[in-house]
């Protein structure tokens, strides 16, 4: 990593060990598809994944969301709880790829307006203690550098790795 992301590895990673999951181990199947589907862009590594597209055509069976009936999520018509949903797919997709491969796979799905991650995720970068600051150029050297990672790792890792509990 470069220097400016110098970052305690034991520190981040006992942050995201206490990350209490509210959605994301609710459903091993969808977890796993939003797994593959990242991994797929990381291979291809030419374009990144937006959000709508990540979770098109994804059915959701959560024990604590709609009664634990199954749903998708409409994504020309976004919620409150459907960004909190993906949100919390993504951060644990991302504590696993960090855990395994010292990155952070959800750098590579984007809003498709703004062509990067939401600030959502730079904030949350932020106080797991990876980003020395929140100004435009470390953010975007920051989020670089995940992307890079991610797609050199996806292409000789072409499976990706588990997320499963």
């Amino acid at each position: 990593m470069p220097a400016q992301f110098a970052m305690n590895r034991k520190a981040v990673l006992r942050q995201l060990k206490d990350i209490d999951w509210a959605y994301a181990l609710g459903d091993d199947d969808a977890r796993q598809e939003l797994a593959v589907r990242i991994s797929r862009t990381g291979r291809a590594g030419a374009k990144l994944i937006p959000y709508s597209n990540l979770v098109a055509g994804v059915v959701f069976t959560l024990p604590n969301v709609n009664g634990g009936h199954p749903f998708a999520i409409d994504t020309h018509n976004w919620t409150g709880l459907d960004r909190r949903i993906i949100g919390d797919f993504l951060g644990y997709i991302s504590a696993r790829s960090f855990e395994h491969a010292d990155f952070f796979a959800s750098a590579l799905v984007v809003d498709m307006n703004e062509g990067q991650p939401s600030h959502i995720f730079f904030e949350w970068m932020r106080s797991l203690g990876c980003l020395p600051d929140s100004s435009d150029k470390t953010i975007t050297a920051f989020w670089v550098d995940q992307v890079t990672r991610a797609v050199q790792w996806y292409k000789v890792h072409p499976q990706g790795f588990s997320v499963l509990k």
